[in-house]
């Protein structure tokens, strides 16, 4: 049990940041002047769920065939299964030395569903291996972060199959990290937010019917100068493409019912000390 003795209520709007990016910003927050803050909420969310499923710098993978080195490059934005896979046949198809792969998924009206590309290429006199990085594309495709998969050739085939199911949700979970925050010297993460719900290009929202639900340490710093921003659960950042989160914040300062109780405790103390004196000066009267 904890008592709030004084509060402060702040909205902010990324869009009127100091520096910075709509997805990663520094913002002066006024708070009152001589405050003993003890704790930050966020009480009031609302991200906008405009980060793209293949992003800037996160949409290449190597391929290494027969000595030679191709980079593959998917074009930034959403997709489908569907889409994908036919963005990534034309690569292919339109790519001098890709022209001999194909990609397939399967189709659930005939055959069993398992959530996974098969790759295929005609040449079957040498070896080729797939690369990826640690990003968010080889789960796209079904593959480790930093995995190297190699097709596996028999008779005249040659295959790569995904090694997971295909994930084509960006991102299910995103961290609200700010230098205002701690989490007891943990991290700095403000507010989680689960995002599968939420369909493209909507919005993430999220209000806080408990205040103390999502309540963290305040950092209390000498400066209202803070930096907010987002990140997925590998605390690689997320690009909001200029489209601006809004934020409601509770700055409060908390006291615990122990601090109360033994200031009852010395005014009963006390108390019972005056009376006690009381019936004494009465018996002598």
């Amino acid at each position: 049990m904890s008592l709030i003795k004084t509060q402060q209520t702040i909205h902010i709007n990324s869009a009127f940041r100091s520096s910075g990016t709509d997805s990663d910003f520094v913002i002066n927050i006024p708070l009152k002047k001589n405050n003993k803050f003890t704790h930050v909420a966020v009480i009031d969310i609302s991200i906008p769920k405009s980060y793209y499923l293949i992003s800037e710098g996160d949409n290449t993978f190597t391929i290494q065939e027969n000595g030679s080195t191709f980079i593959v490059t998917i074009p930034v934005g959403n997709y489908s299964i569907t889409s994908f896979l036919y963005v990534l046949n034309n690569i292919f198809q339109h790519t001098q030395g890709l022209n001999h792969y194909t990609a397939t998924f399967p189709n659930s009206k005939t055959e069993a569903q398992t959530g996974k590309i098969t790759f295929q290429h005609t040449n079957t006199q040498h070896n080729t291996d797939f690369i990826f990085g640690d990003g968010h594309l080889p789960e796209v495709m079904g593959f480790n972060r930093g995995s190297t998969n190699s097709f596996v050739i028999d008779g005249n085939a040659s295959t790569l199959v995904s090694t997971n199911v295909c994930n084509f949700q960006k991102e299910s979970t995103v961290f609200l990290h700010s230098d205002l925050a701690s989490n007891g010297g943990e991290d700095d993460i403000l507010i989680e937010l689960f995002a599968s719900g939420n369909a493209d290009l909507s919005n993430i929202n999220l209000t806080s019917g408990d205040l103390e639900e999502h309540s963290k340490l305040f950092t209390g710093t000498q400066s209202n100068s803070f930096r907010f921003y987002l990140t997925d659960e590998y605390k690689q950042g997320l690009d909001l493409n200029g489209v601006n989160m809004l934020i409601t914040l509770c700055f409060y300062e908390k006291q615990n019912s122990d601090s109360l109780m033994v200031g009852f405790i010395k005014y009963l103390t006390m108390y019972l000390e005056e009376e006690r004196e009381m019936k004494m000066k009465e018996k002598k009267q």
